[in-house]
């Protein structure tokens, strides 16, 4: 069953992703949200996403994102969840949405992800992005142009513009369909992933300025306080590049960034070649991907990195 079966039994859809949505997580929601709208005009389809970093506002359609959904909404027949592997992660206060609507389906490529979230599951670690997974279940003919930037977006993003050990050959298939359709390839990855603004240029500079390296320079890590991001005036969506300038530093393995989300800390981590971060992240309670995860906790930054760095030398 595709998604065009699916949808032939709705009437109502709704469509969530993950909370602090990324690239990869906006691409597909926005995506599919397009793709339903071009081809099925009268159905009543919602889109709920969190707050996201406004330059992937040149997306069609960004401009009707609902961030919080509540009972005035009403239930669904179709609830749709990409790029989450766990209802924990659900944005928009969307678990409740999801787990009331007749049929659910959940679209990843998390590697920890359990396969049984909903009543349907279409999940393929070995894919570069949710994006990637969404197109093999969409008909290529009825992709517009709205809905191939999105998917370019989420795919861009989620490779690290191609350059991740996720890119593969069915990544690149996906890509030379997409730019069949005429998608103005260059100004979505400039302006979504090379360029940020100057608030976000002098706090990456702060991270960068304070970063330490461990384990015989195979680690390199930093973390930001409460305090700094006031004295910024950033908030944690406006830091979600600032792990992957981390791991440009030659010479390392694991980048590991700490930053403050409701009370507790963020821990995002990036590796190279050798560690696997979803193992490192599960310590944790988070996952992922082997080459990029994530977690929470409740500890000190100082704490929560010495942990980090035990767990990293055992695999180092």
């Amino acid at each position: 069953m595709q998604i065009d079966d699916l949808l032939k039994e709705a009437k109502s859809v709704a469509i969530f992703g993950h909370v602090r949505p990324d690239g990869d997580c906006v691409g597909s929601t926005l995506g599919l949200y397009n793709y339903i709208c071009d081809n099925y005009p009268t159905m009543k389809t919602r889109i709920f996403l969190e707050r996201f970093p406004e330059n992937y506002k040149i997306l069609s359609n960004s401009n009707e994102i609902n961030e919080f959904y509540n009972d005035e909404f009403g239930s669904f027949d179709l609830a749709f969840l990409l790029d989450s592997s766990t209802f924990d992660r659900v944005g928009a206060n969307g678990e409740c949405c999801i787990k009331a609507a007749k049929k659910t389906c959940n679209i990843d490529h998390h590697v920890s992800n359990p396969l049984n979230l909903c009543d349907v599951n279409y999940v393929d670690a070995k894919a570069s992005s949710a994006c990637e997974v969404l197109y093999f279940l969409l008909d290529p003919n009825k992709v517009s142009k709205a809905t191939a930037e999105c998917l370019y977006l989420g795919i861009v993003h989620d490779t690290g513009a191609f350059k991740f050990s996720s890119t593969g050959h069915k990544t690149m298939m996906v890509i030379g369909d997409l730019l069949e359709k005429g998608i103005d390839f260059t100004r979505i990855i400039n302006e979504t992933y090379y360029t940020r603004t100057y608030t976000q240029t002098l706090v990456t500079g702060y991270v960068m300025m304070s970063s330490k390296l461990a384990l015989d320079g195979k680690v390199v890590y930093s973390y930001i306080t409460p305090e700094d991001m006031d004295r910024y005036s950033v908030t944690p969506v406006e830091l979600s590049s600032v792990i992957d300038t981390l791991r440009e530093v030659t010479g390392t393995e694991v980048a590991i960034f700490l930053y403050p989300v409701n009370g507790d800390y963020k821990i995002s981590l990036r590796s190279n070649y050798v560690v696997d971060v979803n193992k490192v992240a599960g310590v944790f309670g988070g996952g992922g991907h082997v080459r990029a995860a994530g977690a929470s906790s409740k500890d000190s930054p100082e704490e929560t990195i010495a942990k980090l760095l035990k767990v990293i030398q055992e695999q180092l």
